[in-house]
């Protein structure tokens, strides 16, 4: 049993056009629907419930006229960003699954979430990485057990970033789209008005095949700080200061929006700062 998680607390700054009155990017027509519409229908076929994940209950009774079948939560308060609405999604769902979809990805197909789900048979955490090496914000299955636990220990440690959470799972797997068949464009997000016209392309190839990352640790070792058995993990880099097992795994695996998040986590501003220019060559200004 699957909980198909949308994420909906955004402001949507981006996506708003000067002089206009403010507009609700999940309710913005495409076609004959409003975005989160498509991703709902999306999320059906291979789900079983839906929840919605918003900043308000105002905005929560907004949406309830226009997609009534949903369940809907709060962001939770300990957390900034997608992880907030990832931990109340999470919460509210008593499946053994969890799948988590932004509301601006209106072009994800079935299939791909389908596959992720699969994936968690073996796996704590899945979701994709692009060709190009670059891996969605907020577009992840979890194991409902595991995304407790790690939720619970990023909010002790005052964490919000979603990528912690591959950072810290046990196993993760990262599929590559082009190796089953799917359109890179499928998995574009919609931040402004011209991304709706904007197609996605593959760029330079950096990963050519699914990759997974299986580390020799539990996530109650991490909750229990067994730093001899965290090598290599969010974990480890975060009691030590040592980040070089974690960004070597994530280098060389090709993954290199996680390795420039590891540096970020260096106590050495000069490593930072590598951080920071390595996600401005990969087009990502928000560090």
């Amino acid at each position: 049993m699957t909980c198909g998680v949308i994420l909906s607390g955004g402001l949507s700054r981006r996506f708003q056009v000067p002089g206009e009155a403010w507009v609700d990017k999940a309710l913005f027509p495409i076609g004959n629907k409003a975005m989160i519409r498509w991703v709902i229908d999306s999320l059906r076929p291979v789900v079983d419930s839906v929840i919605i994940a918003v900043n308000s209950w105002d905005r929560a009774a907004r949406y309830r006229e226009v997609i009534p079948e949903a369940i809907y939560v709060v962001d939770s308060e300990l957390f900034r960003g997608p992880l907030a609405g990832i931990y109340s999604g999470v919460r509210a769902c008593a499946d053994d699954y969890v799948v988590v979809v932004p509301n601006d990805m209106p072009f994800i197909r079935g299939e791909a979430i389908a596959l992720m789900i699969d994936g968690l048979r073996g796996f704590d955490t899945v979701t994709y990485v692009m060709p190009n090496g670059h891996i969605g914000n907020a577009l992840m299955a979890l194991r409902r057990d595991f995304a407790i636990k790690v939720l619970d220990l990023l909010a002790s440690f005052g964490r919000n970033k979603s990528f912690d959470i591959f950072r810290g799972a046990p196993r993760a797997l990262f599929l590559n789209p082009i190796v089953h068949g799917l359109d890179v464009g499928s998995f574009v997000n919609i931040n402004t008005r011209d991304d709706l016209a904007r197609k996605a392309e593959a760029g330079e190839v950096i990963v050519n095949s699914d990759v997974s990352l299986v580390r020799d640790f539990t996530i109650d070792d991490a909750v229990n700080s067994r730093i001899d058995r965290l090598v290599g993990s969010l974990w480890y880099t975060i009691a030590t200061g040592d980040y070089m097992p974690e960004f070597r795994l994530y280098a060389e695996a090709g993954l290199h929006i996680l390795a420039a998040h590891t540096l970020l986590d260096s106590r050495n501003e000069r490593v930072k700062a590598l951080g920071r220019k390595i996600l401005q060559t990969l087009g990502i200004e928000k560090a």
